[in-house]
Order: C-alpha cells, then sequence, then structure tokens
C-alpha cells in the first residue's frame, strides 16, 4: 500500500527513459514505412470484394456470386469496416496497415529483454525485406504482425501458478488463425501446450477463447459461401501435385528468400534451433511452430511473392530472440548487429533506393508495383491508371464490358467494377475451376485451370452447356451454392455433398485435360509454367461477352 503513494523516483525515470526508447524505435519504423509503402496487386482482390460490399452486392467477387477470393477474412473484415467510415480502401489499407506494425513493433521493443536487445530487434526488422515490403501490400500480414507479437509476449509472460494470460494467448492464436487459416500450424504447438499446461479453470476459459472466432467464422463461411475454406485454398492446394512435386516447386521460394532476404532466413533458422535445442517448455512450442509452417510452406508449393509467407514466422522469430536473450555492448551486442547490418546493407534495402533490386527479380511485386502503388510514389495516379492492368479495368468499365478472361485480376477487377464477370484462369474468383487439376508444370502460386469444353459458352450464356457430364453435374452443384438463397434445402444438400468429396469425385470421373489451356481466338503459343491461356503476355484480357 506504501507503494501507491510514495512511488520510487529511479522506477519512474527507467519507466521513462524505456517509454523514450520505445517512441524513438517506433519512429524509425514508421519513417521507414510511409517510405517504402506500396500496395500489392493481390490486395486489390479484396478491394473488389470490399468495394461490391459496400456498394449493397455482399462480399462478393463477382456480383451475383458468393465465392470467398479472400485469404484473409479478419483483415478483409477489419479493412471492410474502417472503409465504410472512410470512404477510401487504398488509403485506410495503407493507414492501418502502419497502426498494426506500430503495435507489433512497440510490443517487442517494450518486452526486450534490454535496451541493446530492442535496439537489435528492430534493425532486423528494418533490414527483413518480407517485414517491410509486406507490412504496407495491404495483405494480412500487418494484423498476423501485431497478434503474434501479442501471442508471444503473452505466451512468455505467462504464468501456470496464476493461470493469468492463459485466456489471452489463446485468443491472440485463435484471432491469428482466422486471420489466415494455415497459421494454425504455426500456433498449434502453444495452444496444445498451454492447454496441457494450464490449471482446470482456466484451460476451459483458454479453449473457447482459441476456438470461438474460428467457429464463428467457419459457420458464417459456410452458411454463406458454402465452404469452410476460402475458394483460393482450393484453388492453390488443388492442384494435383505430388508432394515430391510440390516440395520441388517450393525450392526457388526458399532459395529466393535466402538470396535477398538473409536477414529473415537467418533470424528463423536460429530461432527454430535455438528453441528446438533449449529445454524450456515456454520456447520449444515457438520453434515447433516454426519448423511446421516451414514444412507447410513447402507442401504448399511455396508462392510467387517473395518473403510473403515468411514474414509472419519471421516476426515470431524475432519476438522470441528478443524476449529471450540479452544482448549486452560489452559482449554480444556488437557481434549480433554488425552481423544484421552487413547482411542487411548488402543488398541496400532502404538505404539507397525505394526499389530494392538492380537485378531483376521474378518473385519481388514491391520492385515493380511501387511507381503504380507507392504512397509517396510521384507517379501513382488516384485511379492508378497508369498501371497498364489498371488501365484495363478502367477501360472495360467504360465501354461496358459483362464477361472478360484475364489472369492478372486484382487492379483490373477493382477498376472494372461489379458490372464486369472477370473469369479467372487462375481460379482465385471461380468456385467451379478451383476444384479441377491444375496444369503442370505451373509456376508457385499460380495453378492455372485449362477450361473445359463448353465452359466459357456456359459462362457467358447463363446456361449449363459443358459437354462433360460430371462437369455438368460439379458445375451445378456450385452454381447453385453461389447463386440460390441461402436456406434453400437443395442448396444446402449440394454444401453437404460438396464438403464430403463429391467435387473430388466427380472431378477425377470427368473427361479433363489440364494442358489444354487456351485463349479464345487465340493459338497456343506456349507451355512456360508461368504462361496465361496458352500466351506469354502478362496483359492479355480476353472479351467474352
Amino acid at each position: 500500500m506504501r507503494a501507491l503513494f510514495h512511488a520510487d523516483p529511479n522506477e519512474q525515470s527507467r519507466t521513462l527513459v524505456g517509454a523514450f526508447w520505445v517512441l524513438l524505435l517506433c519512429a524509425v519504423v514508421a519513417w521507414a514505412y510511409v517510405r517504402t509503402a506500396a500496395v500489392t496487386e493481390d490486395a486489390f482482390i479484396t478491394f473488389r470484394v470490399i468495394d461490391n460490399a459496400l456498394h449493397g452486392y455482399g462480399p462478393v467477387w463477382n456480383a451475383g456470386e458468393r465465392v470467398q477470393v479472400y485469404t484473409h477474412p479478419l483483415w478483409a473484415l477489419l479493412l471492410l469496416a474502417f472503409s465504410a467510415i472512410t470512404g477510401n480502401i487504398f488509403q485506410t489499407a495503407l493507414a492501418l496497415s502502419l497502426a498494426l506494425t506500430l503495435i507489433c513493433v512497440a510490443l517487442i521493443a517494450r518486452h526486450a529483454a534490454g535496451r541493446w536487445t530492442a535496439i537489435w530487434a528492430i534493425l532486423a526488422l528494418l533490414f527483413s525485406e518480407a517485414f517491410v515490403e509486406y507490412s504496407s501490400a495491404a495483405l494480412e500480414n500487418a494484423l498476423a504482425h501485431a497478434l503474434v507479437a501479442a501471442l508471444v509476449v503473452t505466451w512468455v509472460h505467462f504464468r501456470v501458478e496464476t493461470g493469468r494470460r492463459a485466456w489471452v494467448v489463446a485468443l491472440c492464436a485463435g484471432l491469428l488463425v482466422v486471420t489466415r487459416h494455415d497459421f494454425a500450424l504455426l500456433v498449434g504447438p502453444v495452444v496444445i501446450s498451454l492447454l496441457i499446461r494450464a490449471k482446470r479453470s482456466e484451460r476451459w476459459l483458454a479453449l473457447l477463447a482459441a476456438a470461438l472466432p474460428l467457429v464463428v467464422w467457419s459457420a458464417f463461411s459456410l452458411v454463406y459461401y458454402g465452404s469452410l475454406w476460402p475458394n483460393s485454398a482450393y484453388a492453390k492446394l488443388n492442384n494435383g501435385l505430388s508432394m515430391a512435386e510440390s516440395f520441388s516447386a517450393a525450392e526457388p521460394y526458399f532459395r529466393d528468400l535466402i538470396k535477398y532476404d538473409a536477414v529473415s532466413a537467418l533470424v528463423i533458422a536460429a530461432a527454430a534451433i535455438r528453441g528446438l535445442l533449449q529445454s524450456s517448455w515456454r520456447v520449444r512450442p515457438l520453434a515447433f511452430g516454426l519448423v511446421l509452417y516451414a514444412l507447410y510452406i513447402g507442401s504448399a508449393g511455396g508462392d510467387y511473392m517473395g518473403g510473403r509467407l515468411f514474414s509472419t514466422p519471421f516476426v515470431m522469430a524475432i519476438a522470441m530472440l528478443a524476449l529471450n536473450v540479452r544482448l549486452r555492448w560489452w559482449w554480444n551486442a556488437p557481434a549480433w548487429i554488425v552481423v544484421t547490418l552487413a547482411l542487411g546493407l548488402h543488398r541496400g534495402w532502404i538505404v539507397k533506393d525505394v526499389h530494392p533490386h538492380a537485378e531483376l527479380r521474378m518473385m519481388s511485386q514491391h520492385a515493380w508495383m511501387y511507381p503504380f502503388t507507392g504512397w509517396l510514389a510521384e507517379t501513382r495516379r488516384a485511379d492508378f491508371s497508369n498501371m497498364p492492368w489498371g488501365e484495363q479495368g478502367l477501360r472495360a468499365r467504360a465501354e461496358r464490358h459483362q464477361v472478360v478472361a484475364k489472369c492478372a485480376v486484382g487492379l483490373y477487377g477493382f477498376n472494372a467494377g461489379p458490372t464486369v464477370r472477370v473469369v479467372d484462369p487462375l481460379a482465385i474468383g471461380d468456385g467451379f475451376l478451383s476444384r479441377l487439376p491444375s496444369k503442370k508444370p505451373s509456376y508457385p502460386g499460380h495453378f492455372e485451370r485449362a477450361f473445359p469444353d463448353g465452359y466459357l459458352d456456359t459462362v457467358t450464356s447463363g446456361q449449363n452447356q459443358l459437354h462433360d457430364q460430371s462437369l455438368r453435374i460439379l458445375y451445378e452443384k456450385v452454381r447453385l451454392i453461389e447463386t440460390a438463397s441461402l436456406l434453400d434445402p437443395a442448396r444446402l444438400r449440394a454444401i453437404w455433398t460438396l464438403n464430403t468429396g463429391e467435387d473430388k469425385r466427380l472431378a477425377a470421373q470427368a473427361v479433363y485435360d489440364p494442358n489444354a489451356t487456351f485463349a479464345p481466338g487465340l493459338a497456343k503459343t506456349s507451355t512456360d509454367r508461368l504462361s496465361c491461356m496458352g500466351q506469354l503476355d502478362p496483359m492479355l484480357t480476353v472479351r467474352l461477352k
């Protein structure tokens, strides 16, 4: 009681000094964020869904078709709520991502094991391309960074004796899974360890906190979209590749991280190895999560956006090291800081130019999107008309196109507006094509589907003209789920049958050539892994109606 009325002046001084350091480090990260911020092409897929919802069409990709094209439910809901207030999706996404990024940095800096540890952690964040690029990409990364930092902080401070913070740890994990479903592998070991060690009364509360966000979202998703999983999961995981083929496809993705973002690669590896070798029950589950998630990235075939899938495990690794390793200026801090600076400066990230690479890097979206969507880019236009795909979308809107086939659908679809139905050969926005096997070989993250005989006629006419009987049945069921009244008994039966394996059975029975990709009216000219509708032209846009 005495301490409440007689505060220790030294303690107050230490608190003020600590707050000053946290604010200073946050200011440095904010400067780096604003200077380099650029929205990625894929974020405009979610932007189109939000734009449709704000204009009364519902959270859908094509108006009138209930298809969940986004992989990040919680981020989409947050962005929808704030955009409804501000009226500007682009600016809202960048501002909201900045706020979440600063929350992440403040949590790590405030709870680091010392001032020098905090300085090193912020340096590592600044020189991580994965963190800097995707904090502002307007995808789920910024939200995931803040949640995973909160998870590690609350987990490290969780006390078995009192049970305090158990439900907070579990809630952070549950919200992460709703942010992106595959984060379940990243946080699953922590949740399991928490439920084992928590007291009985706290265990049930923690279980409820972890499960409730996912249960609520899954119930909505099943009723509204007809599936527990986003359609993008079917498009990217239902690709017909064997496990060996998937790991082979993912190899360039891991190699890209090591070559261009050595800071992120080294921190993730160091945190995982250190955590697995430690006997601490607090650190090992976090390390197991890092390993499981890395294996998942390999099994999924990697991705085409360099660093995107690594940014959240990187933040977890930074938090693990920052909260458990005490660096001292006269001992180990110089070595950690020098190695981080040497690796980070090697590519000149942040220091020389906003564009990270002088050489062509296929997997860097930031390098080629910044002139069109950079927050401070002088070349950016408010309607993104200086980006070719953005200009094509505006033209489609002006010329009243009704049905268009295109592979790069994000910015195009956002600018085209709700009156243009976009057929996506990569199947992100197509609930029927996503259930068919993709062509081989495919580029990671770009698993293209061939159009079955009669499919384009079906899309343009509104009548089922598919030639194969099994595909006709599959299309009817998918279409019923997407367009019928939510509680229509026939729709509910279709939801049950497709979610219990009938979609796989019908696709397997069909006579369908996954490699018969083509663009209507054009001869097939390429079998390249990254081709679109048999062409190598990234600008290819086919007006069907």
